[in-house]
């Protein structure tokens, strides 16, 4: 693991090293040009405009690549072409002192220190093939040189220091000073992998590497992470902490451990499953289920109205799920009464493989947990609430079913029930209203899934759906091309296939949540930034205070 976290390190931080490299070679070619013009009436005019010419080419072309670097494109092959580059500033210089000079002015003008330069920055590149390239460019440079242009124009009696041998192994210290680049690189390489193996064996406790950031909110954040014990066992978990800035509020820990204790409570193929709980230093955690795929806010966004079949199969896997919630009962054989309270599309996950999770419990009330929210106040989504709920009035599972009728609506048609005005409305809720069917937008939509859409949206809690398992009754009664089974979950695997497919290819991060939006969290986020050198992989020494459970229940409790 630690090898692994230090290369994918030092890949993604390839592109901003190189930089460095490229805004270092373009402040020195400027220098360089400044130099040579003041010293051209010693050495010159010709000459020193024709030096100052190649090095004003190195600094622009290295200005430039800084610019296209830092703005985030980067190929590997531009470090293996840079290094050439460096390597032939020597052949260049040869070249210049042959012309101007004569062929022992430039065999003895101090082009290998120059060539060591460039050898010694290639290994800064940390990539040890490049510094043994450097140094064989090198050398192979100054033997050709010397054989092709250099020997033939010496007049005898030839110098030792300019004889065959003596330039052999002057060839030999430059491909000695690549190897020795290369070892320093190996040494430091494997140096730093060895502090990383030996945190590791020092804190055997240890079991979470955070990986990118996905999302943060106002009291919370969630990262990628890899669950990775002793054995070599390891597993892809979002991890989910409180913000040190609100870690020493005591009624937010106390709702972000119940947000856990009644995700573990839950065990069911629709439900996002947490795994694990613990503390870190002065914060909470929480290990969950990490869902590869998209919201079903993000498909929508990016695809509007879905087919039918993937509706009228979301609406029954989610059922499915609720069903299960509203009857789950604690340990001891008592009713919990759970109601989730924020059913709405940035809390349904979508897997690649068409499963439907509902996620983020973090305001789910249950019968004995009714103290911790304060009497009279609305909590939920505005826009996804049922009107008793925001009316702050008492109400019960029924509540869900109707933001279900509401997301599933939206899920048909593309529009949003309740528009973005009466969501600021704080008389929404008070006023009975009644909704057009679906097919008033989308006329395909058959009457059989109007009505059913319609008896959740009822504005009484009496006159809806009497419960989530009579609508996925309803749902699997439906045939033709509203049918949720067979066809659902392959179509829904394609629609989330192709919404990855358009993502965009740069670094990413989810779009930010709630604290209580995290439950859930996407596997590629959907706004841009390009993620934080020093947290790229970052290592946490978080020590659970519950074991992660080894089988999820499949049934009701």
């Amino acid at each position: 693991m630690g090898s692994q976290i230090l290369a994918d390190y030092l890949r993604e931080d390839a592109a901003a090293r190189e930089a460095d490299v490229a805004r270092f070679i373009s402040a020195a070619a400027v220098c360089f040009v400044i130099t040579t013009l003041l010293l051209g009436p010693a050495l010159g005019w010709p000459r020193a405009l024709a030096v100052a010419g190649m090095a004003a080419a190195y600094g622009v072309y290295y200005g430039v690549l800084t610019q296209v670097l830092q703005r985030g494109w980067f190929h590997p092959a531009i470090c293996w072409l840079n290094v050439g580059l460096e390597i032939f500033v020597g052949v260049f210089e040869f070249l210049l002192d042959m012309h101007f000079e004569n062929a022992e002015q430039a065999l003895t003008n101090p082009t290998s220190l120059l060539w060591g330069a460039f050898i010694v920055l290639a290994s800064m590149r940390s990539n040890r093939k490049l510094a043994i390239f450097a140094g064989a460019l090198a050398a192979t440079a100054s033997l050709l040189l010397y054989w092709l242009l250099a020997w033939p124009r010496l007049q005898a009696p030839v110098p030792l220091m300019l004889s065959p041998p003596l330039i052999t192994l002057r060839a030999l210290y430059l491909l000695l000073t690549g190897c020795v680049a290369a070892l320093v690189a190996s040494h430091l390489l494997r140096k730093a992998e060895e502090a990383l193996r030996a945190v590791r064996a020092r804190e055997l406790l240890g079991r979470y590497f955070l990986h990118e950031r996905l999302g943060v909110g106002g009291m919370a954040e969630v990262f990628r992470a890899t669950y990775s014990p002793e054995g070599g066992f390891q597993k892809r978990v979002a991890l989910k902490r409180i913000l040190p800035s609100h870690a020493g509020d005591p009624h937010f820990v106390t709702l972000f451990r119940r947000e856990a204790e009644l995700g573990s409570l839950l065990h069911h193929p629709n439900i996002v499953q947490v795994l694990d709980v613990g503390r870190s230093g002065d914060t909470c955690f929480m290990a969950m289920e990490f869902i590869e795929g998209v919201s079903l806010r993000e498909l929508l966004r990016s695809r509007g109205p879905l087919p039918l079949a993937v509706v009228t199969y979301l609406g029954a896997e989610l059922a499915a799920g609720l069903d299960y919630v509203h009857h789950r009962t604690a340990c001891d054989g008592t009713p919990l009464n759970l109601v989730h309270r924020d059913i709405n599309p940035p809390n349904i996950l979508l897997s690649r493989i068409g499963e439907v999770k509902l996620g983020d419990f973090g305001i789910a009330r249950a019968a004995h947990h009714v103290s911790l929210t304060l009497a009279g106040r609305v909590v939920g989504k505005p826009g996804y609430m049922a009107p008793e709920q925001a009316r702050a009035e008492p109400f019960d599972a029924r509540a869900d079913l109707f933001a279900l009728g509401l997301t599933l609506y939206e899920a048909l048609t593309g529009r949003r029930v309740i528009p973005c005005e009466a969501r600021q409305d704080p008389r929404w809720g008070f006023t009975s209203r009644t909704f057009p069917p679906p097919s008033t937008f989308r006329p395909e939509v058959p009457p059989l899934l109007d009505a059913i859409i319609l008896e959740l949206l009822q504005w009484e809690p009496h006159a809806r759906t009497p419960g989530a398992l009579r609508l996925r009754e309803q749902l699997c009664s439906l045939i033709d091309e509203a049918a949720p089974y067979p066809r659902g979950q392959a179509l829904l695997a394609r629609t989330v296939h192709e919404a990855l497919a358009n993502r965009p290819t740069e670094p990413a991060v989810t779009q930010t949540p709630r604290e209580s939006e995290a439950q859930g969290v996407r596997l590629r986020p959907s706004g841009p930034v390009r993620p934080s050198r020093s947290l790229a992989q970052t290592r946490l020494d978080f020590r659970p205070s519950r074991p992660i459970p080894a089988v999820a229940e499949r049934t009701r409790s």
